[in-house]
Order: structure tokens, then C-alpha cells, then sequence
């Protein structure tokens, strides 16, 4: 029996000097920025990684660590094209808080979880096409439950698990080796990710993953006749809290390339060009402004349409290794489009429209128009586009 109780009492030892070590690795460390202690190591910011697998908490854990001025909100679109060192941010500090395939809803949350730590003079909220018309998920498939943002979450296992679990341990070993190595992290300290890669074989990767994705998107977009009322409230309640903040609040339309918009208009009657977004959203401004016209205005900027940025042609299936110019894909525009974006913070360029709510009509006139001129010039892309959207349907009953 003696010697069962010491090995018992050497097996417990062992763990609580584990579990001792490992909190003081994660708290020096701090691999997502979500501690905070003042023992955490400055040297190692470079190093800390927006981990996929915990791109909520990552984020999160970003906007609360530092002092921003500034920050961007939206999806993988905001994390790839955004630069939040853009001169248009006139040296605030600004933080890029874009998540992976992150709709609004979560961007409300972390929206709120930056604005009640940090005193924002700016906040850019990307707006993606359809995702004010498609209701919230029932499930999460990602972090955000275990994350910071989630009010029902339980606290204190969330605290432990920063501290001394072993998700968190295994984050801070690998910055540890990109600081031996002196191996950057893939996104800067500031949340954009550092190069934007082109893949292989694009064209086939478009007509299989990104077409059908988008598809999807087209037909749940079909079956919604108006604005989900749960979105459209957040969207009121991220204005309200910029004008109490007295904050310049940005709302970018988010582009997509032009077979993206195309694929509406094949599968969706039902709103093909987004108006009721594009309505919605000036609307939302302009009362915003007229209620309040001594506060800084909100402003919206519309990128969703045939402009020759976003409608290079698709390139040839006989160049296996050639790629749509300045699109990773028809989601994802390079920095290069992004920057452009992030200048009309200052208003010069042709580039986005300014949205009031007495030049929708008109501007979804233009789009449709250029939509058209595109499918005109370019019928060999069209061939793809049906081709490829037709992979994703069901054949007929017999």
C-alpha cells in the first residue's frame, strides 16, 4: 500500500508540476493575445498566430490586447485585402479584425467586444452580398463558442483553458519555434495577413469549391424575400453605438467578382442585384446622419459591381497556371483592390460609388448594365459559369 500511495503521490506531483509549467509557457507566451498579463512577452508579438482553428479567439484576443484607434470588421475578404497600415488610417493604430467566413453576426459580437475595451475615432464594417438576407446559423462551426465573444460561455473554463490547456500550450510551442527560426507569423501584428497567394489550378478550383459555394448562397438567397429583421438590428446597434462613441463609421459593400454577381442572376430572380441591400444600407445612413448631423457621418461605399477591377476575364484552360488578375478567386480580391478600396476612405478613385438613398435606382442600373456587357463580351466565361452551376443542381423528377 505504501508503495501505491507514493506512486500516486509522485503521478499527482508530476501533473501539478505540468500543469505548472504549462501556465507559466502559456501566460509568458500568451500565443493568442487573449491573457493579457503584463508578463507576457512583447518580443515574441511577432511571432503570435492567428490559428484557424481559433480565428474568433485569435482576433478577439487581438482586440484587446493593444490600443487601436482603428479596426476593420468583415470576413476573409477584410483579412486578406485590408491593410490596416493604409495611409487612409493617417497613423492610428488600427487593427485588421476580419474572420474567416465570418458574417455578421459574429462581427457584431467582436464589434461590441473591441468597442466596450478601446476608444474608436474610425470602424470600417464590410458588408458582404446576400448576408444581411440570410438568417443566422442555428450551429457554430467555428471557435466563436469557445471564444471571448460568446456571453454564454463559461468564463472560467475558457480562463483555464488560456492558461494551462493544452489547445493553448500547443499554440505557444509553435510560436516559440517561428521565434527561434525567426519565422514571422502569416498575419502582422496588426491582423492582415501578410501575402496573398495565388493557387494552383484557380480556374478548376472556381468551377468546383467557389461555384459551389455560390451556389448555395444563390438559391438561400432566392428563398428570402426581405432582410433578416435579427441582422438588420445589429446593424442598427453597431450605428447607435458608433454615434454614442462619436466614432466615423465606414460600411463597405464588399466586392465579388463578376461571375459571382453573374451566378445571381442565373439562379436567383428573386433580387438579383442585391437593391434591397444597397437600399437598406443608404437608408440606414441617412437616418443616421440626419438624426445626428454634427456627428461624424456614417458613410456607405458600394464595390459590388462590373467595374474592370472586378471583372478581368477568366484565363485560358489551356494556362494551367494563370489566374484572374488582382482575384486569388471570385471571393477574394488581392491588397492591390483592397487598397483601392481603403482610398476612398478619402474620396479620390473611380473606383466603389458612394450609396444615398436617392442614387440606388441608378446605380443598380449601372451594375446590371456593366453585368451585361461583361456576359456579352466575355460568352466562353458564361459557357463556364453554367456549365459549372450546373454540376451543383439537382436533375429533374422524372
Amino acid at each position: 500500500m505504501k508503495s501505491l500511495r507514493r506512486f500516486q503521490f509522485f503521478f499527482l506531483l508530476l501533473i501539478g508540476v505540468f500543469l505548472v509549467a504549462a501556465f507559466v509557457l502559456n501566460v509568458w507566451v500568451d500565443p493568442w493575445r487573449v491573457i493579457g498579463s503584463r508578463w507576457s512577452s512583447p518580443m515574441l508579438e511577432p511571432y503570435r498566430s492567428v490559428d484557424i482553428a481559433w480565428n474568433r479567439t485569435c482576433k478577439a484576443g487581438l482586440a484587446r490586447s493593444g490600443s487601436w484607434d482603428a479596426a476593420i470588421f468583415g470576413s476573409s475578404r477584410v483579412d486578406i485585402q485590408l491593410d490596416p497600415e493604409h495611409p487612409a488610417f493617417k497613423g492610428m493604430p488600427c487593427a485588421n479584425l476580419g474572420l474567416n467566413a465570418g458574417s455578421l453576426e459574429e462581427n457584431h459580437a467582436l464589434f461590441r467586444y473591441y468597442s466596450e475595451r478601446q476608444n474608436p475615432r474610425l470602424v470600417v464594417i464590410a458588408v458582404d452580398a446576400a448576408d444581411l438576407s440570410n438568417p443566422p446559423p442555428i450551429q457554430s462551426f467555428t471557435d466563436f463558442p469557445l471564444s471571448p465573444l460568446d456571453p454564454d460561455a463559461n468564463a472560467l473554463e475558457r480562463e483555464l483553458r488560456y492558461r494551462a490547456g493544452v489547445s493553448t500550450l500547443a499554440a505557444s510551442f509553435s510560436t516559440l519555434s517561428r521565434a527561434i527560426q525567426k519565422k514571422e507569423a502569416e498575419h502582422t501584428p496588426q491582423g492582415f495577413r501578410r501575402r496573398a497567394v495565388f493557387p494552383d489550378q484557380q480556374r478548376q478550383l472556381i468551377a468546383s469549391l467557389y461555384l459551389a459555394t455560390t451556389h448555395r448562397m444563390a438559391v438561400k438567397h432566392a428563398t428570402h424575400e426581405r432582410l433578416d429583421p435579427r441582422k438588420v438590428a445589429m446593424m442598427e446597434d453597431i450605428v447607435r453605438r458608433c454615434r454614442e462613441l462619436n466614432t466615423r463609421l465606414v460600411i463597405f459593400f464588399t466586392p465579388n467578382h463578376a461571375l459571382f454577381q453573374l451566378a445571381f442572376r442565373e439562379l436567383s430572380p428573386n433580387d438579383p442585384y442585391f437593391e434591397r441591400e444597397r437600399c437598406y444600407l443608404a437608408d440606414l445612413a441617412a437616418r443616421a446622419n440626419a438624426a445626428a448631423p454634427a456627428s461624424p457621418e456614417v458613410e456607405v461605399w458600394d464595390f459590388l459591381d462590373g467595374h474592370p477591377i472586378n471583372s478581368p476575364p477568366l484565363p485560358s484552360a489551356d494556362e494551367p497556371g494563370s489566374h484572374l488578375d488582382d482575384w486569388i478567386d471570385i471571393f477574394h480580391a488581392t491588397p492591390a483592390v483592397g487598397s483601392k478600396m481603403l482610398d476612398r476612405l478619402e474620396g479620390p478613385g473611380d473606383y466603389g460609388c458612394r450609396l444615398f438613398p436617392e442614387n440606388v435606382a441608378e446605380r443598380v442600373a449601372l451594375v446590371r448594365s456593366q453585368l451585361e456587357d461583361y456576359a456579352s463580351r466575355h460568352p466562353s466565361d458564361m459557357d463556364f459559369l453554367r456549365q459549372s452551376l450546373s454540376n451543383f443542381q439537382s436533375p429533374p423528377k422524372p
